[in-house]
């Protein structure tokens, strides 16, 4: 048997001489074989990711409309988040932004003002009428 230095690409194997014959064999063992995962493509096919990319759903915007809608329903305007809540929906409609849920609760809040204000002018002007007439009757 001869000895050879090792250089980095070869394997590390000693070196048989072919004129010699040698009767004692080493044992070999044999390293268990390992097949490929069934994600990964034999060779020749396009090769697939290695792991499947996950990420979060992108985010849809809020409608400013809607955000207005409740803030100015919340403060007790009336006809300005009836208003604005009509335009929102249509928005929210036809671009699917987010916001529905805070623009309907603008617009009741809106429309609940709007009802008090009906109310409370009904109110402010039936009595002025009441006082009117009560004045010119009693004034005869």
């Amino acid at each position: 048997m001869t000895t050879s230095t090792l250089t980095p690409d070869t394997p590390n194997v000693p070196d048989t001489d072919t004129n010699e014959n040698t009767t004692a064999q080493l044992p070999t063992t044999q390293l268990p074989t390992t097949q490929l995962p069934p994600a990964q493509p034999a060779s020749g096919q396009p090769a697939s990711p290695a792991s499947p990319h996950y990420s979060y759903p992108p985010v849809r915007p809020t409608n400013v409309l809607g955000i207005v809608t409740l803030v100015l329903g919340v403060l007790g305007f009336a006809i300005v988040p009836v208003i604005t809540g009509h335009i929102a929906l249509a928005q929210i409609k036809r671009t699917g932004d987010d916001g529905r849920g805070i623009t309907i609760a603008g617009l009741v809040l809106g429309y609940i003002a709007l009802a008090g204000y009906v109310f409370a002018a009904l109110l402010f002007f039936g009595t002025l009428f009441l006082g009117f007439i009560g004045a010119v009757s009693s004034y005869r």
